[in-house]
């Protein structure tokens, strides 16, 4: 069997393993895979080049889907939009970032100082990137969501299955054990892309990124409402910029996976396996059947209890609560909803009504996404969409679509019942999704797409980066400046043209807040 040299965590990850000789793995069969360009044969390549890349990437994305695996039970069967093969570009230029776009994942490379950092050469990097795509094979309706605390979710949720992937090798479970037993001390597998946050720290400053890592997973971060806090901020402060705000939750879930590995009374590599994971599955099944509202950390947490109460009897539900409640989230004690049965039962009568419990015009279009649950079986996330005009500088005049929300539990095409609270697209969402905005606004985080209709070829692009003076509205047709070298590529947002509208819309997800 051929072998290739691959670095089994970060390329800086302190009391981490070297870089080691292994067997050159294929993609797993019976999984949605990926096509990962330049492709090279299996053999001996130095780090930095393309070879070592695609098989340093393959071999962390195979690390990735084997997690998904043991915690859902089965890999996943296709990507977003029903593809089987996603397409990795493990250079796509110059840049310390990484990104999904729904299309592909992205790596990129940058030189200072002589050294070049690749983020595709971090399994933490590559992972968080493959989590995205999972999360969003997942709950798709997560993407368009324009709240804090649901695109925090998606990036906690790409830091969490990087986590678990690390503990998922034997010899880093026991590295780990052996240096620290109680899981108390600062770690490797706890600091999250220690090389591209060194890069970021020298490139722009130590405000940049955190001690160490560019996230630490191992953090003091509580929650507070998002809307409230700036917009953005050093590492070192929480902000409403989703990767900062991440943390609280990435913490709550290490804080989780401490409690529980503790609990076992039993220090060891093993132990430490299976608390991980189990606490993997309790995560699937949380976001599985969370609904998409502006509280998703709390309402997360609150299903891993139920689920491991169904599952699991309650042994971890304490331990789960515990760590919620050190970050500032109170998860309350389990309980399951019953659906409450509508007057309406086939889909278009139940459709009729749900949208009349939206609070939404008759003929708006409802989004759903089916998954199961381990509490209520098939259940349905429901969300209808409706328009509001922002008026945060550079950003009057744009539309931003915010969700009202339901779940429902079905069976076959017939609706049978909701499932808790209906959530209408009331001034609290809109303030949600204005706090949001401004987020975007204040980190550098939208282009614009002038005079071009979704879909359309896309001229050059203009970045949205704060007020201009006079307050000119986004979308005007202008100079194409210089891509600023602190910036974000790609930004996450941008501005097209909709139904005649200029309105603010997802177009992918980075690994890094600028």
């Amino acid at each position: 069997m051929a072998t290739v040299s691959y670095i089994p965590n970060d390329p800086l990850a302190s009391g981490g393993p070297p870089i080691q000789q292994v067997r050159a793995s294929r993609q797993p069969s019976k999984s949605a895979g990926f096509d990962i360009q330049p492709a090279a044969e299996p053999g001996i390549y130095p780090a930095q080049t393309p070879e070592f890349g695609f098989w340093q990437v393959q071999e962390a994305l195979i690390k990735g889907l084997k997690v998904w695996r043991d915690a859902d039970g089965a890999y996943p069967e296709a990507w977003f939009g029903g593809q089987r093969r996603l397409r990795v570009l493990t250079d796509a230029g110059d840049d310390l970032n990484a990104f999904y776009d729904r299309r592909s994942l992205q790596f990129f490379h940058h030189t200072f100082d002589g050294q070049r950092v690749h983020s595709s050469e971090s399994v933490d990097v590559a992972v968080h990137e493959e989590g995205h795509a999972l999360l969003d094979m997942l709950r798709p309706d997560f993407f368009d969501v324009p709240f804090i605390e649901v695109g925090a979710l998606h990036e906690s949720f790409g830091d969490c299955i990087a986590i678990l992937a690390a503990l998922s090798d034997r010899a880093i479970r026991e590295s780990l054990v052996a240096d620290s037993p109680d899981l108390s001390a600062k770690h490797f597998v706890q600091a999250m892309a220690e090389q591209l946050g060194d890069a970021i720290r020298r490139e722009y400053g130590d405000a940049a990124v955190e001690d160490g890592a560019l996230r630490n997973a191992s953090n003091t971060f509580s929650w507070s409402d998002p809307t409230m806090l700036p917009p953005g901020g050093p590492a070192t402060v929480l902000s409403g910029e989703v990767h900062s705000f991440s943390r609280v939750f990435t913490g709550a879930f290490y804080d989780a996976l401490r409690n529980m590995y503790l609990n076992t009374g039993n220090r060891s590599a093993v132990s430490l396996n299976r608390a991980a994971r189990t606490l993997g599955k309790l995560l699937i099944s949380g976001v599985r059947s969370v609904p998409a509202t502006p509280r998703t950390f709390e309402g997360v947490g609150r299903r891993m209890v139920e689920a491991d109460v169904a599952g699991n009897g309650g042994a971890n539900a304490a331990a789960i609560r515990t760590a919620f409640a050190a970050h500032g989230m109170t998860l309350p004690a389990p309980a399951i909803e019953m659906p409450v049965p509508l007057k309406r039962r086939t889909r278009g009568g139940a459709a009729a009504e749900l949208r009349e419990e939206l609070e939404v015009p008759s003929g708006t279009r409802l989004q759903y996404t089916p998954v199961s649950s381990d509490i209520h079986g098939e259940v349905t996330h429901v969300a209808a969409f409706r328009p509001m005009q922002l008026t945060e500088g550079e950003l009057t005049g744009v539309r931003l679509l915010v969700p009202a929300v339901a779940e429902v539990r079905t069976r076959g095409r017939s609706v049978t019942g909701v499932i808790g609270e209906i959530r209408p697209a009331d001034q609290q969402i809109e303030n949600e999704g204005r706090a949001f905005a401004r987020a975007l606004l204040a980190n550098g985080d939208i282009r614009t797409v002038p005079g071009t209709a979704a879909g359309a070829a896309e001229p050059p692009r203009r970045r949205t980066r704060g007020a201009r003076p006079g307050g000119t509205q986004a979308g005007v047709v202008g100079p194409t400046p210089p891509r600023p070298a602190f910036a974000p590529f790609p930004p996450t947002h941008e501005i097209r043209v909709i139904g005649g509208e200029p309105t603010l819309t997802r177009v992918g997800f980075s690994g890094r807040r600028r």
